[in-house]
Parts: structure tokens; sequence; C-alpha cells
């Protein structure tokens, strides 16, 4: 199922994928403008010194929550196109009316990989969008049909993104891969307002998508 972009998304295009879980794979995710500011947004001093194949033992993480935003204004705009949730909520026939928009700015840099693993509960809805690397391999995300069994390698773009409404047989990773440079990514997540502590981490802004 192809479904194209309307109104102020018309760049987009949107594939639903049922096997061997739904989701969806979303070409051209931002508008060239907001591409191109992620792209050329400093690299973090992110810390993968130590390694476990999960993202919490990472210091020095980047997250477009608001105080990130005011500081570095070019990314306000990125922040604000993301946290529609009339658009999600619509496009991909979910509930997001008591989430936060948390997007998270990431380099991933080798030995990392992300271990095998469904979103906690909380997680409402997550799009994973390639943004930029410097090796040529296939650096994508990897889907499985359980914890045992992988399905794909998903394909890289750049600025295309992998989107699925979180439950526990969605499983996902990014297998241990030998890689060069930086692999830049955005992680966005919509999180439960009343279960989310650390709102830092998320882009509220006015609250009105």
């Amino acid at each position: 199922k192809i479904l194209y972009g309307k109104k102020c998304r018309k760049h987009i295009m949107i594939i639903e994928h049922k096997q061997p879980w739904q989701h969806w794979i979303i070409d051209n995710v931002f508008p060239e403008e907001l591409f191109k500011a992620v792209q050329q947004h400093e690299i973090n001093d992110a810390d993968y010194t130590n390694v476990n194949g999960f993202r919490d033992i990472i210091k020095g993480r980047t997250f477009l929550g608001d105080e990130y935003c005011e500081k570095h204004p070019e990314l306000k705009p990125v922040a604000e196109f993301l946290n529609n949730h009339k658009f999600y909520e619509e496009t991909f026939n979910c509930d997001l009316s008591n989430t936060y928009c948390r997007p998270e700015l990431i380099h991933d840099r080798y030995p990392f990989f992300h271990a095998i693993h469904t979103d906690t509960p909380e997680k409402k809805l997550t799009l994973i969008v390639n943004i930029s690397k410097e090796d040529d391999k296939n650096l994508a995300t990897d889907i499985y049909v359980d914890k045992e069994t992988h399905y794909a390698k998903t394909e890289w773009a750049d600025n295309r993104g992998l989107l699925f409404i979180p439950s526990d047989e969605k499983w996902h990773g990014f297998a241990p891969i030998e890689y060069s440079g930086i692999r830049t990514i955005m992680i966005i997540n919509f999180v439960d307002i009343d279960v989310w502590k650390n709102t830092s981490q998320c882009f509220i802004g006015d609250q009105n998508g």
C-alpha cells in the first residue's frame, strides 16, 4: 500500500508493509531545508566507550527538547515539524493524545550496535530516520520475526524513515557490523506523558500538533 504526502507534506512517500509485522517505510521524511539543518548540525561528543547494545549507557546524547532548540534555533523548525500529533494519528491510525514528542539526534560510532529489542509500552510511536553515513555499507535498522529470527535489514537511503506502532511483537535493532566514520540517524518517539519523567528530552513547544 502506497500513500503519498498531502497538504504540507507533499514531499513524502509512504509504503506500508505487513511482514513480519506492520510498519511503514517513508521516503523524504523531512523537507529539504529541514533535512539540511539536521545533516549540518554539529556532531555531538557522546561517549561510546562502554558499548553494550543499548543507548541508555551512552553519555552526552542529543535530544531536541525545548531548551536545546532555544540554544540551537536552526533545529527548532525540525522539532516543530516532528511535533505534529494530528499528522501521525490520521496517517497511521494511532492515538497520541497523551504524549510528548521525544526527538533524538544520534551520531553513532563503531562498535555501537543496538541489541534486538521491542520498545517499552510508554513509547506510543517510533520513527527511525536515516540522516547520513560515512561508510558505504548498509547501516540501516534490522527487523526481526522474534528475538532469535532475523527477517531483513531495511535499505539505507538518506532521509528515509522506518515507522511503527510499538508492541511486544515488533522486534528490531542494529545488528553488529564493522563500520567507519559517523552513522547519523534520528529516533523520534512519542512517549506517554504520565510515565515519561525526563521531559527535558521532549519537545513540548505549544503542543498544538
